[in-house]
């Protein structure tokens, strides 16, 4: 009786650990196709770059100057004015003084003694000099930041993508709080109030792109450009600190954010039009699931393998067709496998977990192969399973991968 119940524990126990599923993670590269593909005859791409709002430039630096000279010959006119005025009073007190030196004494005791006193001399108008929009390289910038995946960057059958800076815009730096927790010298923490300045601000992009034949593919706003970004100062602990920084500091943190929105809108304009139209390179880590056993699932291990030569093999053009034949493989070894499934019996050898990592392993198998009705059919399945928290990650993150290429391999028919 005794080695029956021992022979039994280790039954159990080697049941349980057969049935532990782990997960590979996989590294497989692909190429991303657009999700609204140019036409065929487009072969290459040029970029260019227009800042429109240079012309506001010249005219606030006419203006600005046009004010200085404004300001210059009112204070020239105002001077001279002021000059004549002060010989003339000057020679008035003279005059006045003469006739009150010839006063006997008495009459002077009794009368004022002329006494000059001079107006105050007139003060040239300041002038404050416009903050420009920064000058950028827009050469610099076009060869830097735009680049169109699956396309060369040469003149012959080549879309034009034009982006027009419009300026920069923000509105006035206001004064404004923000809460800290400060430890007192008593060890305890207050809420402390800091001072900052606040600004928000923008700089509007224009997209443009045309076909080799001269026809527009698009010609709109880049519409997150014109959303407006904050930009916080430094902050501190009282408002006389802040503003003797901000006077000097103010026209430089402006200046930091005209870089920064140009370089953010950039990036993201690139990273749109290679969503859009660019043939990209993408990295995806599948989670390959298996059985952590010494025996029992030498099938899924070799399933294993076949899937990661197939995810490595995939996608290279070269050795494509034997990354389908490894990833057939294994899908056939799985759904071997999965025509065992006993959902009802713990100790079968593909049991509830088991069947859900195989089910896992071929919705994601599938939408490597294009086989997305198939692919679809084993992750409804999972629906009905009591999953993990992990395992909801990776099946949603299946599934996301099964729309995204769906979706793309539909527009590129």
């Amino acid at each position: 009786m005794k080695k029956t119940f021992t022979f039994l524990f280790f039954s159990i126990a080697l049941s349980s650990i057969a049935q532990d599923i782990d997960y590979a993670n996989v590294k497989a590269d692909y190429i991303r196709l657009p999700l609204t593909p140019l036409k065929k005859e487009v072969k290459n791409y040029q970029v260019l770059v227009l800042a429109d709002y240079l012309q506001k430039n010249e005219q606030l630096k006419t203006t600005y100057q046009a004010n200085v000279k404004a300001a210059e010959t009112e204070y020239a006119a105002a001077s001279k004015k002021y000059w004549e005025a002060r010989k003339q009073d000057s020679l008035n007190v003279e005059n006045q003084l003469n006739v009150w030196f010839r006063l006997t004494p008495a009459q002077q005791a009794v009368t004022p003694k002329p006494t000059f006193i001079p107006q105050p001399a007139p003060v040239k108008t300041p002038v404050v000099e416009p903050l420009y929009d920064k000058v950028f390289n827009t050469d610099l910038l076009a060869s830097q930041n735009i680049k169109l995946e699956g396309f060369n960057r040469l003149p012959e059958k080549a879309a034009i993508i034009q982006l027009n800076l419009t300026g920069f815009e923000y509105q006035e730096p206001v004064l404004t709080t923000q809460k800290k927790s400060v430890k007192g010298a008593d060890g305890k923490y207050t809420d402390v109030p800091y001072y900052l300045y606040q600004f928000n601000y923008r700089h509007v992009t224009k997209i443009k792109i045309l076909g080799p034949d001269g026809k527009y593919i698009l010609d709109e706003s880049f519409a997150p450009s014109m959303n407006y970004a904050s930009f916080r100062s430094k902050e501190f602990a009282t408002q006389a600190e802040l503003d003797a920084y901000w006077a000097t500091q103010k026209n430089v943190d402006i200046a930091t954010a005209q870089d920064k929105v140009v370089m953010d809108n950039l990036k993201q304009i690139n990273d749109q039009l290679n969503n859009n139209y660019g043939f990209v390179p993408q990295t995806r880590y599948v989670q390959v699931a298996f059985v952590d056993a010494k025996a029992k699932y030498e099938d899924l291990k070799e399933a294993l393998v076949s899937a990661k030569s197939g995810y490595a093999s995939i996608s290279q053009p070269g050795t494509f067709q034997q990354g389908v034949d490894q990833l057939n493989a294994a899908i056939l070894k799985w759904e071997t496998a999965l025509k065992e499934s006993n959902l009802k019996s713990k100790k079968a050898r593909v049991n509830e977990n088991v069947t859900e990592a195989l089910l896992m392993n071929l919705g994601e198998a599938y939408v490597w192969l294009g086989n997305y009705t198939k692919a679809q059919e084993y992750i409804f399945r999972l629906q009905t399973f009591k999953i993990s928290a992990k395992e909801k990650r990776i099946i949603a993150s299946t599934e996301a991968f099964l729309n995204d290429q769906k979706n793309r391999a539909e527009k590129n028919k």
